[in-house]
């Protein structure tokens, strides 16, 4: 309402100025004073008039709009008063063409209902204004790989999922393929056509992993590629403890020397021997130099109580505690565990425990044969460390002030590697480390998505002031922040592949796909954002108010305002003596 009355308020200011200026000495004669007086209210009421034109009423019509896929001859078959295409669209020789939807609101005003057809619109045209109601006439959902969900920034040798939907095909497999074309793993999709594959990560860097559709002859019918971000975090520090020697600990030794990390190892033999490195004090300022205590049932129940209150101290400082069970708690080994908060029950048998790809990290649907002892975990606080083959829990832990405390009862994990399954045992062990050990600091680096689309905008959201994208030939664009929207800025990267954000110090990488390489997935996304869009309208109407021209009241206001000027400087004629 203010910005309605403002220039209205303004103008009538302005002749009020003038009609004292006017009425002040010297005075024109009262026929002239009386024009000028009414030519400026005229010449005022006109330039309002100009500038807010009163609305009229027009005969609201249908348009009709074609996308991609769109066929000539069903748009041509809907009736309406206008057909028209965006450049998406295939060519048609009778419908003309426009370079997005704004523009074509922009052109008929007196639009009250819109139909789209074809594939839907694409980002640059959701955010246009709606006519007050909207059809969709949708093309079939696309067949082929319809979903994409790419796993998070992620370290060295972490387990990762990927997860998609397949539509409109049967009797078909996913497989995914590595960046040197090796398969990893490989499903069927569910009832609801959903698949999910596990692999693990590998070196630090940014790399493109491909899910793959098969049918049943093995032809591939769809291809996604999977951006799977690596960062290279701080080594681990790790100090295992053991009873006794065993070939579980030699393969655990093993496991943490190939994951680069530092491990310092301690082995009771009897009579007071120990093997390994040089005895350290199990104290807290001990303790806080090391990210990851693994010890086994037998060095935990030889711990004494100053030993327990100190690891106890660093547990609550961020340390994270590991017993591993290579055979049954005694009483001692219990009642320490229950000062840190599992109380365990059970433990002296042994059961089979199998493991499958969700778990170990494989993509086979065969399971891995494994021993575990019957323990259980008193208390509503404890969480699976890890799920077997059908969903149960083998192992707890719970948090202790900063750091974590659980139990593994797995008793020969170490056979996973003498079967020929390496990756699944540092598969595992990857999982138990990165849910127990000491948190990492913090990094500067923003979270952003890990694709998205090249040619058409993007919203990126939590990035710094004065965030520039690096293309992959190395060209800088900056980001148009969007006072609106918060702290988010649009991106309309033309290249597909590899992109950097970069903010200062502070990077982050995404993958933009290409539409034509992903058409089932970029098809799907259209379809469902648009038919997303018919919430937001309303109801047709059979006529619409909108702003009437403006060139009328422009034109009087001209002339108008020339008869003012005219009218102002003529000289008055003086009659002859």
């Amino acid at each position: 309402m203010t910005s309605t009355w403002l220039p209205w308020a303004i103008v009538a200011l302005a002749v009020l100025l003038a009609s004292i200026r006017l009425c002040q000495r010297p005075r024109p004669a009262p026929a002239r004073l009386s024009a000028l007086l009414l030519l400026q209210a005229v010449a005022a009421v006109l330039l309002c008039l100009a500038l807010s034109p009163p609305p009229r009423s027009v005969r609201a019509d249908t348009l009709v709009i074609a996308t991609a896929g769109a066929r000539e001859a069903d748009v041509l078959a809907i009736p309406a008063a206008t057909h028209l295409s965006l450049p998406e669209a295939p060519s048609m020789s009778r419908v003309a063409a426009v370079p997005d939807l704004a523009i074509a609101m922009r052109q008929h005003p007196g639009t009250r209902e819109l139909v789209i057809v074809g594939d839907g619109l694409i980002a640059r045209d959701r955010d246009a204004p709606l006519p007050p109601a909207l059809r969709f006439l949708a093309n079939p959902a696309p067949a082929g790989l319809v979903e994409l969900r790419a796993p998070p920034l992620l370290a060295p040798g972490a387990r990762f999922e990927v997860s998609s939907r397949v539509h409109g095909l049967r009797d078909v497999r996913v497989e995914l393929l590595d960046p040197a074309g090796h398969r990893v793993a490989i499903t069927t999709p569910g009832s609801d056509g959903r698949v999910r594959l596990v692999a693990s990560a590998r070196e630090p860097g940014d790399v493109s992993f491909a899910l793959r559709l098969l049918d049943a002859d093995g032809k591939v019918r769809d291809q996604l590629p999977v951006p799977v971000r690596v960062r290279a975090v701080p080594p681990p520090s790790l100090r295992l403890l053991a009873g006794a020697p065993g070939p579980e600990l030699k393969y655990l030794q093993r496991w943490a020397a190939d994951t680069g990390a530092s491990q310092q190892t301690s082995i009771l033999v009897g009579g007071g021997v120990q093997l390994g490195d040089a005895p350290a004090a199990l104290d807290a300022a001990s303790l806080a130099k090391i990210d990851l205590l693994v010890l086994d049932e037998r060095r935990l129940a030889a711990l004494s109580p100053l030993q327990r209150n100190g690891v106890n101290a660093a547990m609550r400082a961020g340390l994270g505690v590991l017993v591993r069970m290579g055979g049954p708690l005694d009483a001692g080994a219990r009642r320490a565990l229950r000062e840190w908060g599992l109380d365990t029950r059970g433990g002296q048998e042994l059961r089979p425990l199998k493991f499958i790809d969700g778990a170990a990290g494989d993509g086979s649907a065969e399971p891995f044969a494994l021993e575990r002892f019957t323990l259980d975990v008193v208390g509503d606080d404890a969480v699976p460390l890890l799920r077997d083959a059908e969903g149960n829990a083998v192992g707890q832990w719970r948090a202790l002030g900063l750091g974590r405390v659980g139990v593994l009862p797995v008793s020969d994990s170490y056979s996973l590697v003498l079967a020929g399954h390496a990756p699944q045992h540092a598969a595992l062990w990857n999982q138990v480390l990165a849910t127990l050990a000491r948190p990492l600091p913090t990094t500067p680096s923003p979270e952003l998505a890990g694709w998205g689309w090249a040619g058409e905008r993007n919203v990126l959201c939590g990035l710094p002031a004065g965030a520039q994208a690096i293309a992959p030939d190395g060209a800088r664009s900056a980001l148009l922040a969007d006072p609106q929207a918060g702290n988010c800025s649009g991106w309309w990267p033309t290249q597909a592949g590899w992109h950097t954000l970069a903010a200062g110090s502070a990077q982050a990488t995404m993958l933009l796909l290409e539409p034509q390489q992903a058409r089932a997935l970029h098809a799907t996304q259209q379809r469902d954002a648009t038919l997303a869009l018919r919430g937001t309208a309303g109801t047709a109407q059979a006529a619409i108010r909108v702003p009437g021209p403006r060139w009328p009241w422009l034109l009087a206001f001209v002339l108008v305002a020339a008869l003012l000027w005219w009218l102002e400087r003529r000289k008055p004629v003086v009659a002859a003596a």
